[in-house]
């Protein structure tokens, strides 16, 4: 567990975040997007028990975009009052969004660090000039005293640690991830697995990368050869994480939008990303190990 994290806004889309790792810590994030939390279809119970989880092992919460739906409005084509969560069905329903999602996440606030904007706060924001998330992180920071970090769609999260073998062996290390709500359908083949070599070409400093968007879970390890000035070779590795979502619009109607152009089900949770320290020969390093939350 880190504590005590410090945060830096390096550009509008850099943020550092800085703690200490000794012994065996291990920072621990939770990452998780695409919650559509005003959906009937949006899986609560499990939302909230990964939060939960998070708050008690002082994870950082970072969300990648898309935790509203906020597809009901009046004037919005796909809307559909039947699709909306029993306690949205009101008529100032923007007021509803907000007031909903900040009961919700007020318990958990402390522990989130960040909160990315998707596609369906950018199509409010376009459409009715209201900013969501800026009104949720408003709201959340008179009620709680702790304001999170409103990150834009795509950026970059640098996990900066200082780090102490003994008074004579100290070193800084930094894990940088790159993180995008993302794009595209996807594909029923592929499951959107193809950006990865893309995303490899012009994000070539990234040590994670991390993306949305698409309801699909996978993670892929691109290992890579580098070369120092000196003529040194190494290897790394570059992580590639798509993030599910906590939507199940399959569900067990058999009927709608989502049967009709043939989709199946999707996996639904979020990821853990442990960063941990290693010592390679006299420097110390850090690393990461993904794993599903489910």
């Amino acid at each position: 567990m880190v504590k005590n994290r410090k945060l830096t806004r390096l550009t509008n889309k850099a943020l550092r975040v800085h703690g200490s790792l000794k012994g065996s810590d291990v920072d621990t994030i939770l990452l998780c997007s695409d919650q559509h939390f005003d959906s009937k279809d949006c899986d609560r119970k499990l939302l909230k028990r990964h939060l939960t989880e998070a708050q008690d092992k002082g994870a950082a919460i970072v969300f990648v975009g898309d935790w509203f739906d906020a597809m009901q409005g009046r004037f919005d084509r796909r809307g559909s009052k039947s699709a909306l969560d029993e306690s949205l069905l009101r008529s100032d329903y923007i007021n509803g969004l907000i007031e909903d999602t900040t009961s919700f996440l007020e318990p958990f606030a402390g522990s989130i660090l960040g909160w990315a904007t998707g596609n369906h706060e950018t199509s409010i924001l376009k459409h009715a000039e209201i900013d969501l998330v800026r009104l949720c992180i408003d709201r959340l920071a008179d009620r709680t005293g702790h304001r999170i970090e409103q990150l834009p769609y795509s950026g970059w999260l640098l996990w900066s640690y200082s780090m102490r073998g003994n008074d004579k062996d100290r070193s800084d290390a930094v894990l940088k991830m790159a993180y995008t709500h993302g794009s595209g359908g996807g594909g029923p083949v592929t499951k959107g697995t193809i950006a990865t070599a893309r995303r490899a070409t012009f994000l070539p400093d990234a040590d994670v990368v991390v993306a949305g968007h698409i309801h699909e879970a996978w993670q892929m390890e691109l290992r890579r050869e580098r070369l120092t000035c000196d003529g040194v070779l190494w290897q790394d590795t570059q992580w590639h994480l798509q993030l599910p979502t906590y939507k199940d619009e399959y569900g067990d109607s058999g009927d709608g939008w989502w049967h009709e152009t043939g989709k199946g089900p999707r996996p639904t949770g979020g990821y853990w990303l442990d960063i941990k320290r290693r010592k390679e020969k006299s420097t110390w390093k850090v690393f990461c190990e993904p794993r599903r939350a489910l």
